[in-house]
């Protein structure tokens, strides 16, 4: 059986988009760990840092045809970053990840051709109370089209 749309697209930002976060391409941070599904930050060793994982989804379904729909995901995309000394100031490295983040998700905003179109709608930090390490969530939306028969 043919993989859906939605785990096609879920699979391409895990796979593809994400993974191209390296200093070597251009980044400020080389991502060490990207994941679906999220691992609370007390179980992220310093050696995974940063890291993204692909959380919660919300999609929203249109019926176009009898058999074809237009579908609307939104992906939480949560990011951890660590302090570089180890001790204080996570918020620097965090925000170089979101920058990194957010540049990895518009260079390509079909996706391989998965989706329609993808745009960054919030993102979230914590209050800073996390040293030496701190976090983000993204709100992404993804809208993509099924074409004939396959989900």
């Amino acid at each position: 059986m043919a993989n859906s749309k939605r785990k096609l697209i879920l699979d391409y930002i895990k796979a593809t988009t994400l993974p191209l976060i390296t200093t070597g391409g251009g980044y400020n941070s080389t991502i060490a760990l990207v994941k679906r599904g999220v691992t609370s930050l007390d179980s992220v060793a310093d050696s995974e840092l940063p890291a993204l994982f692909l959380g919660k989804t919300i999609e929203k379904r249109e019926n176009i045809t009898r058999n074809q729909f237009k579908s609307t995901i939104t992906l939480f995309v949560i990011g951890f970053a660590k302090s570089a000394d180890g001790f204080s100031d996570a918020q620097g490295p965090l925000d170089n990840l979101i920058e990194d983040t957010t540049h990895a998700l518009e260079t390509d905003r079909t996706l391989g051709g998965n989706a329609k179109w993808l745009e960054i709608k919030n993102v979230v930090t914590d209050d800073g109370n996390l040293d030496p390490r701190a976090g983000f969530v993204m709100e992404v939306e993804i809208v993509y089209v099924t074409e004939g028969t396959m989900p």
